[in-house]
């Protein structure tokens, strides 16, 4: 089962002619998971032929509208396709008031439930296989970074074993999750009917809008894929200051000493129509460095990810 990440939006602020503004989205057995909806995310998803799973997450890395103006057309097209599961939302304080308003504002009227969840510094969203951590940044007062998370993999039930030992069907579940069961009086150890493989879960890390700061190194530590911005190369540092984000090679330094996977880099200027220069900026620190690119996207499988550029 492979994990997919597409990006729906790479500009930083405005869209430009070739790239929408700031939307990630990962898709794991149908779920979507999303991180930011600038304007437009949704008119990117019908690119993509991705639709709409049943269940849908929401994750806001921070309350500027390039991250979060897409979201109001989505709630209405859902409305309008008589969506009936729950949406969960996650995102700084304040975010449910100003959402609500929203929608009251635009007579938008949701025919389906909304549940808002508020995120804080070392925040940890549990799931049935994967949990989601979060940790405020360096760029508002409420601004955080993301990791996506899977559960690892320690074993698979041994079919053959059960089916020799006589192990009834239904039992089969509990000793694959890890529990000992009773069988006629008799203890029945999961132990014995697992097969190790000791497979790490995989993970992802969106920084969000930020500047560099030391704790992203040990947040993002060996994740498999680390989608940073680089809004500017590193001769506009002063800018970056003063706005508070970060430069590719700062993004590359994070990635190296982190030692993770692969680095993507996303949330450029409109200044730089063509970003290579930011690409190759990072690859000399930071040789596994990719650019995000709208509607493109990579493949993480239980091996090295797999930017759709390399296929």
């Amino acid at each position: 089962m492979d994990i997919e990440v597409y990006f729906l939006g790479t500009s930083a602020g405005v869209p430009t002619p070739n790239r929408n503004v700031t939307s990630i989205v990962v898709r794991r057995k149908g779920e979507l998971i999303f991180f930011d909806m600038g304007e437009g995310t949704q008119r990117q998803l019908f690119k993509l032929g991705l639709g709409f799973g049943k269940t849908i997450k929401v994750f806001f890395t921070h309350i500027h509208g390039d991250h979060i103006m897409g979201f109001f057309p989505l709630i209405q097209t859902l409305t309008l396709f008589k969506r009936t599961e729950k949406l969960l939302v996650f995102g700084p304080p304040k975010m449910r008031p100003m959402i609500e308003y929203f929608l009251s504002f635009l007579e938008i009227e949701p025919n389906f439930d909304m549940e808002f969840i508020e995120v804080y510094d070392g925040a940890k969203f549990e799931f049935n296989e994967y949990y989601i951590e979060a940790i405020k940044n360096s760029h508002t007062s409420w601004s955080f970074s993301y990791r996506f998370q899977e559960y690892g993999r320690p074993g698979k039930f041994n079919v053959k074993k059960a089916l020799e030992d006589g192990i009834p069907k239904h039992l089969w579940r509990d000793l694959a999750d890890g529990k000992d069961v009773y069988l006629n009086g008799r203890l029945i150890k999961s132990v014995d009917y697992i097969i190790p493989l000791n497979i790490k879960g995989r993970s992802i890390v969106i920084s969000g809008d930020t500047s560099p700061f030391k704790r992203m190194i040990l947040f993002s530590r060996d994740c498999d894929v680390l989608i940073h911005e680089a809004t500017f190369l590193h001769e506009m540092k002063v800018r970056s200051l003063e706005t508070l984000h970060t430069t590719a090679l700062e993004a590359a330094e994070i990635a190296k000493e982190a030692n993770v996977k692969i680095l993507v880099l996303t949330h450029f200027s409109a200044r730089y129509e063509d970003p290579k220069p930011l690409l190759e900026e990072a690859r000399r620190i930071f040789p596994s460095t990719f650019l995000a690119e709208d509607l493109n996207g990579l493949i993480i499988p239980y091996v090295k990810p797999i930017y759709y550029s390399d296929l």
